[in-house]
């Protein structure tokens, strides 16, 4: 996208092209192709603990707090069992991850630049924990595009409910309706909802059919420009 004839908006053209003032990303998906590193990974946890976890099984998984996962598909809820559970994971998502880097979406790190030319705050906020999203974020030099950032262990309530993105909106100083959110799943639509944000979802990980609560169904980042993403949330 060619922004070079382009000026940067002023306060007030932004805020008359644009309905949000902040816009919030999930990481997972939607800013990273981690998800195959993720599924790897605990595929080997259920695997030590005599389980089998098929992508079908794993796919509802995604966006969820990995503390839930050890608790309600692994069976541990004893806060030991857990923190050691969580180890474990973590140790096997960097033993693959150091074979096979995570690489960024597709456009993702262009439409993240694109958007320094607005008075816009940008969030990050992820399930992940912070241990891995340092680690992969610190890899691609991410870091940088974010005011603020919120993981999951930072919030008692995983998505979908809206803990996690109205902590982020708190972090940028925004009121949540002031907020959009980038998802790529049906939970962390649902929780963007519940959080009172408009929605954009990318068909990353999952099928438009499955992220209907979304109020913009995107395919790709590239030639997004947020501007036209606005005009379209206007009208939805």
């Amino acid at each position: 996208m060619d922004h070079n004839s382009e000026t940067t908006l002023t306060s007030t053209d932004f805020n008359q092209t644009l309905p949000f003032k902040g816009i919030i990303f999930d990481m997972d998906g939607t800013l990273l192709e981690s998800t195959e590193a993720d599924y790897r990974a605990w595929k080997k946890v259920f695997s030590d603990y005599n389980q089998e976890l098929t992508y079908e099984r794993y796919a509802p998984m995604l966006g969820v707090k990995s503390a839930d996962v050890i608790k309600n598909e692994i069976g541990y809820s004893n806060e030991e069992d857990v923190k050691r559970i969580l180890k474990e994971k973590f140790d096997y998502f960097v033993e693959y991850i150091n074979e096979n880097p995570i690489k960024p979406v597709f456009a993702a790190e262009t439409f993240l630049k694109s958007l320094a030319q607005y008075p816009v705050k940008i969030a990050l906020a992820t399930s992940s924990r912070k241990e891995k999203m340092q680690l992969v974020l610190e890899q691609l030099n991410f870091l940088q595009y974010f005011e603020a950032v919120v993981t999951g262990n930072e919030v008692s309530n995983g998505k979908p409910a809206p803990d996690i993105f109205l902590l982020a909106a708190k972090r940028l100083n925004l009121q949540p309706e002031d907020c959009m959110v980038i998802e790529d799943g049906p939970i962390g639509v649902a929780a963007a909802k519940s959080a009172n944000m408009k929605c954009v979802a990318i068909t990353e990980t999952h099928q438009a059919g499955q992220l209907g609560q979304a109020d913009l169904v995107i395919d790709t980042y590239e030639h997004a420009d947020i501007r036209e993403i606005a005009k379209q949330l206007k009208l939805a």
